[in-house]
């Protein structure tokens, strides 16, 4: 365990030290407060538009959770498409094109210990990304007010935020394996985001099967699982799937560290 801490704390003075990090967080917290505050626009226009016309009962009909978090949530999910390859590429891509990689693999240190470690340390980077965005609900809720009150129910935004960094992390697994994969960060990077892509047509294929086929395949696709989660249902299936994505990428990506000492 102790190498495994030094392995992530290692990966996130690389992502702190340089740009990496707080370009990521910049962009990504610039972006998701852009569709947070268009979606919120566009409710509070809705409620005065209601009140004005004396139909409170359509105004409390508006559901703050829908019309805001939702959207911001499902603009994440889209984000994370283009952050997770950006983020992962390097993890031992850039090792073998810097020739350090072999230096890692003589170093007494387990393979499993070299591959949990990357994997955290980017991880904890993803996961502080997911946190962002609830900076925006939480001013909100602190200084706002509207003439139903508080607008913001904390359970499903919890749980959108949950679902939402249990994707990411998978995608990390994705995008680790990946890069074991490849000594070209360019390359690590593409093939992460195709794959990821890829996995969110599966329900358009899904869609021209039919019987236990569009089953198993509407399965294999993270669409369905993190759309519930952001919709505020933390279902075990859900978190399930994703957990197990997670550690089935680190033990291939062991597997395929591992089989560089023998060669």
């Amino acid at each position: 365990m102790r190498n495994t801490l030094a392995i992530a704390k290692k990966e996130l003075n690389v992502y702190f030290t340089t740009v990496i990090a707080y370009s990521g967080f910049g962009a990504f917290a610039f972006l998701m407060g852009l569709v947070f505050v268009s979606s919120l626009n566009r409710y509070v226009e809705l409620q005065n538009f209601y009140m004005g016309q004396q139909q409170p009962e359509l105004a409390a009909r508006l559901n703050f959770n829908d019309m805001i978090i939702t959207p911001m949530f499902t603009t994440g999910v889209w984000m994370f498409l283009f952050f997770v390859p950006f983020l992962t590429m390097r993890l031992f891509a850039e090792e073998k094109s810097s020739r350090t990689f072999e230096l890692l693999m003589s170093a007494p240190i387990g393979s499993f210990e070299l591959v949990l470690g990357k994997f955290l340390g980017v991880s904890v980077i993803v996961v502080t990304m997911t946190a962002l965005p609830l900076v925006f609900p939480f001013m909100l809720d602190l200084y706002g007010q509207t003439a139903l009150g508080r607008p913001v129910d904390w359970a499903p935004v919890l749980a959108a935020s949950v679902m939402f960094a249990l994707l990411g992390i998978a995608f990390c697994s994705v995008g680790l394996l990946i890069s074991s994969l490849t000594e070209s960060q360019i390359v690590a990077s593409l093939m992460t985001f195709a794959i990821l892509l890829a996995s969110f047509v599966l329900p358009m294929i899904a869609g021209r099967l039919e019987g236990d086929w569009r089953a198993a395949v509407e399965y294999l696709s993270p669409v369905a699982h993190v759309s519930r989660g952001i919709e505020g249902r933390l279902l075990v299936a859900d978190l399930t799937y994703f957990t197990s994505i997670s550690v089935l990428f680190v033990l291939l990506t062991q597997r395929v560290i591992e089989s560089h000492r023998w060669r």
